[in-house]
């Protein structure tokens, strides 16, 4: 590979990695709430939100569109072994929502955004 097809290549990964962290930085400050109940994680080198042992927020990005998806993915503590068998998209761009929608998708995860961490912990007990 030449010097400027792999200086392209990694540019185009670089400006991918922003688009995917400002999308979530944008979605943060839409919805702070959020913030304080998810870890910064990766996943697959990328960065993502963590719900503890509940779900995954993951940005995605759309081919032939400049927009970010953020798919909000079900947390399986054997991922490897559930691949292929378990759809584990439970919204497939949560980006956009109002907070009310948003609460509505989060409680198919059992994640209830007023309550803090350890009062949904209780209740899933």
């Amino acid at each position: 590979m030449n010097h400027k097809a792999a200086l392209a290549k990694k540019v185009r990964v670089f400006q991918a990695r922003i688009a995917m962290t400002k999308a979530l930085m944008s979605f943060l400050k839409k919805h702070p709430a959020v913030a304080s109940r998810t870890l910064v994680w990766a996943l697959s080198k990328k960065p993502a939100l963590y719900f503890f042992e509940k779900a995954f927020i993951r940005p995605v990005i759309v081919k032939g569109q400049k927009h970010v998806a953020l798919r909000l993915e079900k947390y399986f503590e054997d991922w490897e072994g559930y691949a292929g068998l378990i759809d584990k998209t439970v919204c497939v761009d949560i980006s956009r929502l109002s907070r009310k929608e948003l609460d509505k998708v989060l409680k198919k995860v059992k994640i209830d955004l007023p309550k803090t961490q350890a009062e949904d912990e209780e209740v899933d007990d």
